[in-house]
C-alpha cells in the first residue's frame, strides 16, 4: 500500500485518489507485502517513520531536496529491514546543508545523491547515529556524495561517520572532498564494531592550500583514544583512484581490522597501520602508475600481517613500497609504537622508485629510536632497478627466508641468507600485471609454511603444493580477483556501460544476454578469448563466439576462454539453468558451464550441430538466504572452437518452454519496477506519483508524457499479470485477485467519467 503524505489536492485529484485508494484497499487481501510511504521532505520522513514497521519502504519523491536534515530512525529486523530510497535510483539530489542520520536497527538507505552542498565544522553528511541512538545492522548503499565542500578548505567535517556495530557502507561513489575531514570514518568507542566498507569508489583531489594536511584521510578506522580496542572492521573491494590528501589514504587506529582486495590507482599516499594491533593487509593492488608521492603500506605497532599484495610503479611516499617504522620508547597512544611480531610474506614488488622494503622509517626523528623486532620477511618477489632494494637497520629477532630480489643492489642485505638474487622471469600480462613465466624460479620454491595465513593468491587462485614466491601463484585456474576499475564498484545507476552490466535479474531469477559479461578471461594466455559479434538471430542482436583453437579437455588442458557474469538473486530457491547457444558441426557443439558460483566451469553442455539456436536445460543451483542480495560470479567457458553463445537463464521454474524463455528477453510492457512481472508493485509505482509531473525516465510514467495519470494506469492494467511472478507460483490469479481486477476496472471507468465531466 502506498501512502502519499501531506499533498494538497484539487477536487478532481482528491476524487481520483479516493477511488484509487479504494481499489488498493479492496484488493488488500491479495497483497502481502509491506507499506510504501511517499514523502516530499525531511518532516514527512519523520512522520512516516512514526508509523513504519519492518519491511516498509519510505520513498522520497524525485527532485532536488535543499537544506533537508533527515532523521531516518526506527527498527526493522533481519528478514524485513526498513528502507529509505528515492523513486528512481539517484533521482533525489540533496544539496545546501542537507544531512542524513541513520539510527536504529536494520535500516537501509539506497540510491541517494548528495551533490554540491556544504556543512559547518564538526557536522556529518551521513551519520549512523540519531534520535534513535546509534545504528546496528544498517546500510548505506548505491549512493553518492560528490563535491560536498565548504569554501574554506580548513573547515573540518565528515562525509560518512559510522557508529554502533555491524553496519555496512557499500557500492557508493565518493568523489571530490577537498576540505579537512575524513571521507568515511569509524568512530570507535572501545567495543567491537564489525562494520563492512566495500565495493565503493573513492577519489579525493589534493586539498587546495590547507593550513595543515593532517586529517585529510579517505578512510579512518578508530582514533588514538581506542588503540587497544578490537574493532574487526573489514575494508574490501574498494577502488581508490587519485585519492590524495595526506600520507594516510587509509588510517588504521584500532585492532583486528582487515584490508583486502582493494585497488589503489595513481594515489598519493599509503595504507597506514598508524595505531592498533593485529591488522591484516591482504590481496591489495597498489598501482602507483608513476604518480608523485604514491606509496604502499606503512607498518607501525604489533602483530600485523601483510600478505599477497602487489606493488607497482610507486614513488615511495614513506621511503619504500613497504615501510616499517622506527618506534618510540614508552610510546603514548598517539605516538609510534614499536613494530613487533610482523609477517610480510608472499608479496610482489616491481618497478618502484624507492626501496622495496625499508626497515626503520623515521629513525632519529620525533624520539623514534626503537628498531622493529621479530619481523618475518618470507617468500616476497622483488624486481626493480632502483638502488637499493632494501634500506635501513633491523632490530632483533628478524627472520628471512624464500625471498627473490633482483635488478639492483640489496643494500644492507647484500650477501644475506634468505634472499636469492636471480631473475624471476616475469612478463607483462594483458591485464597490466607482471606475472611469472612457466620457467620462473619463483614457482614451487616458497620456504616455510604460511598456509595458516593465506590459502590463495592475489587473483583468488588456490595455493597448491609448495607455495610460489610472490603474490601470484602460477596457475591455470580462473582468475576471480582483478585490479578494480570504476565500472566494477559504486552505484549501478552511475554506471551505464552496457558492456559491463549484469544483465536482467528479477524476482524469478536472471535472464542474461551473453554480451552482458562483467569481464573476459584468457587463462591460457594465448591472447584469445570470447569474441562479441553482431548476430541477426541472437535475442539481443549480439552473441559471443568462441575463438579458434583445439578442443579444451579438462582437467588435462587449461581453460582457453572464460566469460564472467555478475548476477544477484532477490530470493532463495532452487534455480534451473537454461543455455541458448548453437554449434555448426560436431567440432563446435559444446561449452563448459559451472556446477556452482565463483568456480571454474567444468560441466560439458552439448549444443546443436546445425547452426540453429536451441535452449538447453542445464544444472540446478540452490540459493539460500545468505546468498540473496550478494553479487555472485557465473562463468561460461569455451570447450570447442567457434561455438556461438547467445544467452542464459536461471529460473525458479524447471519446465519453461522455448517461447517462455525467449519472452524473458522481450520488453515487458507495464513492468515498471523491473521484477519481470506486471502486478501490484507496478500499480504501487503509479499510485505513488499519481497526478504528478515527473522527470523523463521516471518508471511511474510508462507513457512517457512526464505526467502520471490514467494513461499510465491503462498500461499497467492492460498488461496485468504478464510475465513471470516474483515467486514460484501459478500464473492463474486466485479468486481474490479476480475481485481486485474487477475493482480496478470499475475504478478506471469511474476515473474516466470523473475526468470528462
Amino acid at each position: 500500500m502506498t501512502l502519499d503524505l501531506f499533498r494538497s489536492q484539487s477536487v478532481y485529484t482528491r476524487a481520483a485518489s479516493v477511488l484509487l485508494a479504494s481499489c488498493v484497499l479492496l484488493g488488500a487481501s491479495t497483497k502481502t507485502h509491506a507499506t510504501d510511504y511517499l514523502v516530499y521532505n525531511a518532516s514527512d520522513i519523520t512522520t512516516a517513520m512514526n508509523s513504519a514497521s519492518p519491511g516498509d519502504t519510505i520513498i522520497m519523491a524525485d527532485g532536488v531536496w535543499t537544506d533537508q536534515h533527515i532523521d531516518f530512525a526506527g527498527d526493522g529486523n533481519s528478514a524485513n529491514p526498513i528502507t529509505l530510497r528515492p523513486q528512481t535510483p539517484g533521482g533525489v539530489t540533496l544539496n545546501g546543508n542537507s544531512t542524513l542520520s541513520i539510527s536504529g536497527d536494520y535500516l537501509v538507505v539506497d540510491g541517494l545523491n548528495f551533490s554540491g552542498g556544504a556543512l559547518a565544522a564538526g557536522q556529518h553528511v551521513v551519520r549512523f547515529k540519531g534520535s534513535n541512538g546509534v545504528s546496528h545492522n544498517s546500510r548505506l548503499t548505491n549512493s553518492a556524495i560528490v563535491d560536498y565542500n565548504p569554501d574554506d578548505v580548513d573547515t573540518r567535517y565528515f562525509w560518512v561517520s559510522l557508529y554502533g556495530d555491524n553496519n555496512r557502507v557499500d557500492h557508493n561513489f565518493f568523489s571530490g572532498q577537498n576540505h579537512s575531514g575524513v571521507t568515511v570514518v569509524d568512530w570507535a568507542d572501545g567495543t567491537t564494531s564489525s562494520h563492512r566498507i566495500d565495493s565503493n569508489y573513492f577519489s579525493r583531489p589534493t586539498p587546495i592550500n590547507p593550513s595543515d594536511t593532517n586529517g585529510f584521510e579517505t578512510i579512518r578506522i578508530g582514533t588514538s583514544d581506542y588503540v587497544d580496542s578490537e574493532s574487526n572492521v573489514v575494508v574490501e573491494n574498494n577502488l581508490f583512484e587519485r585519492s590524495d590528501g595526506e600520507i594516510e589514504i587509509i588510517s588504521n587506529k584500532t585492532g583486528g581490522n582487515t584490508y583486502r582486495y582493494n585497488t589503489f590507482r595513481e594515489s598519493a599516499g599509503t595504507l597506514t597501520l598508524r595505531h592498533g594491533f593485529a591488522a591484516t593487509v591482504e590481496g591489495n593492488f597498489f598501482l602507483g602508475e608513476g604518480k608523485d608521492k604514491s606509496g604502499g603500506v606503512r607498518v607501525i605497532g604489533e602483530d600485523h600481517t601483510i600478505v599477497n599484495n602487489y606493488f607497482s610503479q610507486l614513488d615511495g611516499r614513506a621511503g619504500g613500497a613497504i615501510s616499517i617504522s622506527a618506534g618510540v620508547v614508552d610510546s603514548p597512544d598517539s605516538g609510534y609504537v614499536q613494530v613487533n611480531n610482523a609477517l610480510i610474506a608472499h608479496n610482489t614488488i616491481v618497478d618502484v622508485q624507492e626501496a622495496a622494503i625499508t626497515f626503520d622509517d623515521g629513525l632519529g626523528s620525533s624520539d623514534r629510536t626503537l628498531l622493529a623486532q621479530n619481523v618475518t620477511i618470507a617468500n616476497n618477489l622483488i624486481y626493480s632497478t632502483n638502488d637499493p632494494l632494501f634500506e635501513g637497520s633491523e632490530g632483533t629477532g628478524w627472520t628471512w627466508e624464500g625471498n627473490i630480489a633482483y635488478g639492483a643492489s640489496l643494500g644492507p642485505k647484500a650477501g644475506a641468507s634468505g634472499i636469492t638474487v636471480v631473475n624471476p622471469q616475469l612478463a607483462l600480462n594483458g591485464d597490466g600485471l607482471w606475472r611469472p613465466l612457466s620457467t620462473s624460479p619463483a614457482i614451487n620454491n616458497g620456504a616455510g609454511d604460511y598456509s595458516s595465513y593465506l590459502v590463495d593468491d592475489m587473483d583468488g587462485q588456490a595455493r597448491i603444493g609448495i607455495f610460489d614466491i610472490g603474490a601470484d601463484e602460477y596457475s591455470t585456474a580462473t582468475i576471480v580477483r582483478v585490479p578494480l576499475e570504476a565500472q566494477n564498484v559504486g552505484p549501478d545507476w552511475m554506471n551505464d556501460d552496457p558492456g559491463t552490466g549484469s544483465g536482467g535479474c528479477y524476482g524469478f531469477g536472471c535472464a542474461i544476454q551473453a554480451e552482458d559479461y562483467a569481464y573476459l578471461l584468457d587463462p591460457s594466455g594465448d591472447g584469445d578469448t570470447w569474441i562479441e559479434q553482431v548476430t541477426a538471430d541472437a535475442l539481443g542482436g549480439k552473441s559471443m563466439r568462441a575463438p579458434a583453437g583445439d578442443r579444451v579437455d579438462l582437467p588435462a588442458d587449461a581453460h582457453d576462454a572464460i566469460a564472467v557474469y555478475d548476477i544477484t538473486f532477490s530470493q532463495p530457491g532452487t534455480y534451473t539453468a537454461y543455455y541458448r547457444a548453437r554449434g555448426f558441426d560436431t567440432s563446435s557443439d559444446s561449452i563448459y558451464t559451472p556446477s556452482d558460483f565463483n568456480v571454474d566451469p567444468d560441466q560439458t553442455q552439448t549444443l546443436s550441430t546445425d547452426g540453429v539456436y536451441n535452449w538447453e536445460v542445464g544444472q540446478t543451483f540452490v540459493i539460500t538466504e545468505s546468498h540473496v542480495g550478494l553479487p555472485l560470479e557465473f562463468r561460461i567457458a569455451m570447450r570447442e572452437h567457434y561455438t556461438d553463445f547467445d544467452a542464459f537463464v536461471l529460473h525458479l521454474s524447471s519446465s519453461l518452454s522455448d517461447e517462455q524463455l525467449n519472452a524473458l528477453f522481450e520488453p515487458l510492457i507495464g513492468d515498471l519496477n523491473g521484477d519481470g512481472f506486471v502486478g501490484l508493485d507496478d500499480l504501487d509505482l503509479v499510485l505513488s506519483s499519481w497526478n504528478q509531473t515527473v522527470p523523463t525516465g521516471n518508471p511511474a510514467d510508462p507513457s512517457g508524457d512526464n505526467f502520471v495519470g490514467l494513461d499510465d494506469l491503462d498500461i499497467v492494467l492492460g498488461n496485468w499479470n504478464a510475465g513471470t511472478p516474483p515467486t514460484n507460483t501459478a500464473n492463474i490469479p486466485e479468486p481474490a485477485t479476480f475481485g481486485l481486477l474487477l475493482t480496478l476496472g470499475i475504478c478506471k471507468v469511474s476515473l474516466h467519467r470523473a475526468r470528462t465531466r
